[in-house]
């Protein structure tokens, strides 16, 4: 799968099929969420488990998981510095048809929308607030 370098207006409006939420606490608390739209997570999954073999459903929503804990992993030291201590909550699934409704209720701090030739892939940064004086303790 390769990225699209142009994704199409009627492309960004398919909903998701399938997104999860990486809660975190720290010098800026949020969450990370990562949405996929059309046949990608079949295909992510297969990629991740090295298998030919159409993944169970159970495999796939663990390949979205770990993408997203990854992502969110590497994005918060680039937002708060090297130095910085976040709590990182285990990846929640979000219930099918809910994340449209979630994210009209609040504007992320940033979004990625990534065409893809399966279908598209969302990453969407929420904070919450940010901590005065984070102690180190989460």
């Amino acid at each position: 799968m390769l990225p699209e370098p142009v994704l199409e207006p009627e492309r960004l409006t398919t909903p998701a099929t399938a997104a999860v939420s990486v809660p975190f606490r720290g010098p800026v608390n949020g969450r990370l969420v990562v949405a996929v739209a059309g046949d990608i997570l079949p295909a992510i999954a297969a990629n991740m488990l090295a298998e030919d073999d159409l993944p169970s459903d159970h495999q796939q929503q663990d390949a979205l998981r770990e993408i997203a804990n990854v992502i969110c992993g590497n994005l918060l030291p680039r937002i708060a510095g090297p130095k910085a201590v976040f709590k990182i909550s285990a990846p929640e699934a979000i219930p099918a048809g809910t994340l449209a409704g979630s994210c009209q209720r609040e504007s992320p701090a940033a979004a990625v929308h990534i065409g893809l030739d399966l279908g598209r892939a969302d990453v969407m940064l929420f904070l919450t607030s940010e901590a005065a004086h984070h102690t180190g303790q989460p």
